[in-house]
């Protein structure tokens, strides 16, 4: 059976060289923020789902907290476990399946880490997985890219050289999903790859957190924790609450 896209692009070294550059100040200034907002204490058992190579659970357990990533990526397991320590472990594991049950007192879904398949039941698996990981009264939250303001932006296209490795890119929107194609030539080889998420609302996101049994408490538009605004908040992030 033929690999899905994630399960292929994820686990590229390429995947790794076209994003090395990704934002570490703004994840860490997100994270500190969200820390103090939820008044999270030292100790805290923190679940994060589809962790990549670890840089927010790293992060998370640098601000005191007891973190474990899951991610479905072997290579970037491996990447991440190479900062393993006494508060912070890391898991092969898709999203998708119960982990541990009622081990947690806050689950975390970043940087647009859902969508991905045809099947919304995929989707609703892994809230309500996220569910089952918590303890009563566990939170919940989700960050996730606002379509609204992506949409005015598309077609796009993009060219990268990194380490001598070109990237070609162009963003467009195939309902549901918005959809990156990524051209890599390396030397004499070429390779093609795939990137898509689902347009979500902010609307279907919070009827899919109750379905999975949460309360939605507060919902942002940006890493800044400011109010959500559909035309212009970059950002769909959702804080919700195991009863």
């Amino acid at each position: 059976m033929a690999k899905a896209w994630f399960e292929e692009w994820f686990n590229t070294s390429y995947y790794f060289l076209l994003y090395r550059n990704r934002n570490e100040e703004e994840a860490r200034a997100f994270l500190e923020l969200l820390v103090q907002r939820l008044q999270l204490t030292p100790g805290t058992a923190v679940l994060d789902l589809a962790c990549g190579k670890g840089r927010h659970s790293r992060v998370l357990a640098e601000l005191g907290m007891n973190v474990c990533g899951i991610d479905l990526s072997p290579n970037s397991i491996q990447e991440a476990t190479k900062h393993a320590g006494k508060d912070l472990r890391f898991s092969v594991h898709d999203m998708r399946v119960p982990f541990e049950r009622q081990a947690f007192d806050v689950v975390v879904n970043l940087f647009t880490s859902f969508g991905y398949t045809d099947k919304e039941a995929d989707d609703l698996d892994t809230l309500k997985a996220a569910y089952i990981a918590l303890k009563a009264g566990g939170l919940f939250i989700q960050d996730y890219l606002n379509a609204g303001a992506v949409l005015q932006h598309l077609p796009e296209t993009a060219s990268v050289i990194r380490d001598g490795v070109i990237f070609n890119t162009r963003k467009y929107l195939q309902q549901p999903f918005i959809v990156k194609e990524i051209e890599v030539t390396d030397g004499e080889y070429r390779h093609d790859y795939r990137e898509q998420v689902k347009v979500y609302s902010a609307e279907k996101l919070i009827e899919l957190h109750q379905k999975a049994g949460f309360t939605v408490e507060a919902v942002y538009g940006n890493m800044e924790l400011e109010s959500y605004i559909n035309e212009t908040s970059p950002r769909i992030i959702i804080i919700s609450r195991k009863p």
